[in-house]
């Protein structure tokens, strides 16, 4: 009976484990969750800069490029006056030559302002694809992650109602198997039962001295005749000797049920 107790108080044990495993990977699932929220606000955040945003167009070249332009008009000016071919021409050529290299800046400046446009565009668009993609990564770790740790808890969820069944199974079976009345019935039924040789070398031998001595050579001293003739202290004590695995092998053996069910 000790032995079928430490049984029931091993399967509660592994039952309230498998369960206390369940609310582990719960705990589990919630702090990854949240270090994954923490991670993706960081990235998320760094997203919103678009560092071409901090182009302009470079004024000082096209400054530089005006102001030389101003002082050759100028000069051009100054040497036609002092010509013979006079003021009139000379201002007409220079403002000619100004108004030209005044479109030629003015142009280098817009396609600067359109390649500095573009870059931005661009850029921004490349951050919206990464958004994208993370937020796609996101979902689809969460779900992976979700789906592995419930399975995982419903695992150890049904681990555990196996134990509380299996722990409740071995309780009651303690009833008949202890009553009052049991002893004949169950020498009754052991008596009828057979073991094949595999079966018998599986089982070992008997301690104590109620079969006598140990079998050698990978033989046992397992005797369901000489069970079944027992008086009832041999009997108990016969009970007691046996191992945890030992009287799991008899008293849960399918022939011992059957036989000894009708009592």
């Amino acid at each position: 009976m000790v032995g079928a107790i430490i049984g029931i108080a091993s399967t509660v044990a592994t039952t309230a484990m498998s369960f206390a495993q369940a609310n582990k990977q719960k705990q589990l699932q919630k702090q990854a969750e949240q270090e994954a929220d923490k991670a993706m606000f960081a990235a998320r955040k760094r997203l919103e800069v678009n560092y071409m945003d901090a182009l302009s167009v470079q004024k000082e070249p096209y400054e530089l490029a005006r102001q030389a332009m101003l002082a050759q008009g100028t000069q051009a000016t100054q040497a036609g006056q002092e010509s013979e071919r006079g003021a009139a021409a000379t201002a007409g050529r220079v403002q000619m030559s100004q108004n030209e290299a005044q479109g030629d800046i003015r142009t280098g400046m817009v396609k600067e302002l359109t390649e500095i446009e573009r870059l931005k565009v661009a850029e921004d668009a490349r951050l919206a694809d990464i958004g994208t993609q993370i937020n796609l990564g996101e979902v689809e770790g969460a779900q992976l992650a979700a789906a592995n740790a419930e399975q995982m808890r419903n695992q150890s969820i049904e681990q555990g109602f196996a134990g509380v069944t299996s722990a409740a199974t071995q309780a009651a079976n303690l009833v008949p198997l202890y009553g009052k009345n049991a002893i004949s019935q169950q020498q009754a039924a052991l008596k009828g039962m057979t073991f094949t040789d595999a079966e018998r070398a599986s089982f070992g031998n008997v301690g104590g001295n109620t079969l006598g001595v140990a079998g050698l050579d990978g033989t046992t001293n397992l005797d369901f005749e000489a069970i079944g003739n027992m008086n009832k202290s041999q009997f108990r004590q016969f009970r007691r000797d046996l191992t945890p695995q030992q009287q799991t092998s008899l008293f849960q053996n399918k022939q011992f049920l059957d036989a000894y069910g009708p009592y």
